[in-house]
């Protein structure tokens, strides 16, 4: 149930705000990728990108010369985003392909990919190890799995002011964004993946904005806001400001980024 309203988030369901997803979000994206892709060679792999959103790293690593990526993800409108992106750039369906699933079923078989990327998702998935187990089916032996994924920090100003703001009625007893990790939990994880050799790093950094407002629209950007299906309709678009107002009013000028970065490989 938890994967279906993230789903209907990131389909633009409960707020406008995913159409700026690139515009708000994107630098924080792509330092993220850049950071995860720095301990992989593309160059000539046969890459997947599970969970691939608007496609910020499966563009950096065609441009590391990846051989042949492939995207995944559980959003139509993400990954119709990723297409046009992709095409605008000149990329054929040679280089890159684009796939609608769930990450814990890939329709792939087993042990194809030389690279499987994992960038920022594992946080928004129920269950993990399973999903980990998947990703890792799929690559061949010897291959790489990397993947980032939210840090117990990760945006904690702007969670610790939504939840401050929600009508507790309808949030009650549920988690608001995501499930944070640390990096022995991620490595406990990767071991009971069977993978080997296995890396982890932390990147967090603090951005500044010029008002709360900013902020709130960041935020809203990136998460989709798809916590929002236990609202009632009409009431989302009333919550959304008065949220965006307490961002303002209380100076929530501040966003915290905490990324753990992990990397294994196949036996």
């Amino acid at each position: 149930a938890m994967k279906q309203r993230m789903k209907r988030g990131y389909n633009g369901k409960y707020s406008d705000y995913i159409h700026r997803y690139d515009e708000l979000g994107s630098s924080h994206y792509i330092k993220i990728s850049k950071k995860l892709i720095e301990k992989v060679v593309c160059e000539g792999k046969k890459v997947i990108d599970v969970g691939c959103g608007t496609g910020i790293l499966s563009l950096i690593a065609l441009e590391e010369g990846a051989a042949k990526i492939t995207c995944v993800d559980i959003s139509k409108f993400m990954l119709e985003k990723c297409k046009e992106k992709s095409i605008a750039k000149g990329y054929s369906a040679d280089l890159i392909s684009f796939h609608e699933g769930d990450a814990e079923r890939l329709p792939f078989a087993d042990s194809i990919f030389d690279i499987v990327f994992f960038n920022m998702v594992l946080g928004l998935i129920p269950n993990q190890q399973a999903t980990i187990k998947e990703l890792t089916r799929v690559a061949r032996p010897g291959g790489t799995i990397a993947l980032s994924t939210h840090g117990p920090m990760h945006y904690m100003e702007a969670s610790e002011a939504c939840v401050k703001s929600m009508n507790f009625r309808y949030f009650l007893g549920h988690r608001m964004e995501f499930w944070p990790r640390d990096e022995k939990e991620i490595k406990i994880f990767f071991m009971y993946a069977g993978l080997d050799s296995i890396q982890t790093d932390r990147l967090t950094w603090i951005d500044e904005f010029e008002n709360g407002s900013e902020v709130f629209d960041f935020f809203a950007s990136t998460t989709s806001l798809w916590w929002y299906d236990r609202l009632p309709l009409e009431l989302r678009e009333k919550e959304t400001e008065k949220t965006r107002e307490y961002f303002q009013r209380k100076k929530i000028n501040s966003i915290t980024s905490d990324v753990v970065l992990a990397y294994g490989i196949k036996k």
